[in-house]
């Protein structure tokens, strides 16, 4: 007997949610999706994928239910909220949130799902939009190792890569960890690259050298192009010297 597909809810149909959505449609999983501006869901709508109408009904109509919100309030609003996820759970389902909320928030809904009867893992990402696109992603997963077994399916079907890295919590703290990585390095290459320009150097030798060192890495090449193209660089700078370094790296990469 071929094993039961699991049904997919996706709330939150952003720059990220999109492609997820995507590639759950291409691995053959079915969908139910919500967002709170409903015109994001409208493409999907019109291929014949089922739009709820609140986060509670994707719960009721699904197995999994993924988040990918932007804020750490509305993605506890959507989760805990009047018309929440949780408010239409049931006996098997498994929240997965992929948004960037911090580990206190990542708690808060487990300990709120876990006194409902469901699972909750924070499976926070390491990618942006072209990784999501590609299925490429890596998932970062903080909860019960059972429950993410269960799930494994529809995240690979997202994704190329799944770690689980403790009980929940986990997964949002390692996301804070690879932003601040991030974070660090942006501000590394635009200090660099403004040294070597006072210094008269050119900047896009300076990036090929760079390129070829041990310090190469796919920022280095990606934003130091951007920032010698004047999209960042401007910006960054001024930030830097006004502001000093702030300790805020809850931010997304």
């Amino acid at each position: 007997m071929p094993e039961k597909r699991l049904k997919v809810g996706f709330i939150g149909i952003g720059a990220m949610g999109t492609p997820m959505c995507e590639n759950l449609l291409k691995a053959g999983l079915p969908l139910t999706v919500f967002d709170r501006l409903a015109e994001r869901c409208a493409p999907f709508a019109a291929r014949g994928v089922a739009v709820a109408s609140s986060c509670a009904e994707v719960a009721r109509a699904s197995d999994v239910v993924i988040t990918m919100i932007g804020q750490v309030a509305e993605e506890l609003e959507v989760v805990l909220g009047p018309e929440g996820v949780l408010e239409g759970a049931h006996a098997g389902l498994v929240v997965i949130d992929s948004s960037t909320v911090g580990i206190a928030a990542s708690r808060r809904m487990a300990a709120a799902a876990q006194e409902n009867g469901v699972a909750f893992l924070d499976a926070t990402v390491s990618g942006s939009t072209g990784p999501a696109r590609e299925g490429k992603l890596t998932f970062m997963v903080g909860g019960d190792r059972a429950a993410l077994e269960r799930v494994m399916p529809v995240l690979l079907a997202m994704g190329e890569r799944v770690h689980h890295v403790g009980p929940s919590g986990a997964g949002s703290a390692m996301k804070v960890i690879v932003n601040l990585m991030i974070g660090m390095t942006v501000l590394t290459v635009a200090e660099t690259l403004t040294l070597g320009r006072q210094a008269g150097l050119d900047p896009h030798q300076m990036l090929e050298i760079l390129g070829q060192t041990a310090v190469s890495s796919p920022h280095l090449k990606n934003k130091g192009r951007m920032m010698i193209e004047a999209r960042l660089l401007a910006i960054l700078r001024p930030q830097v010297h006004a502001e000093g370094l702030r300790s805020d790296h809850a931010s997304g990469a």
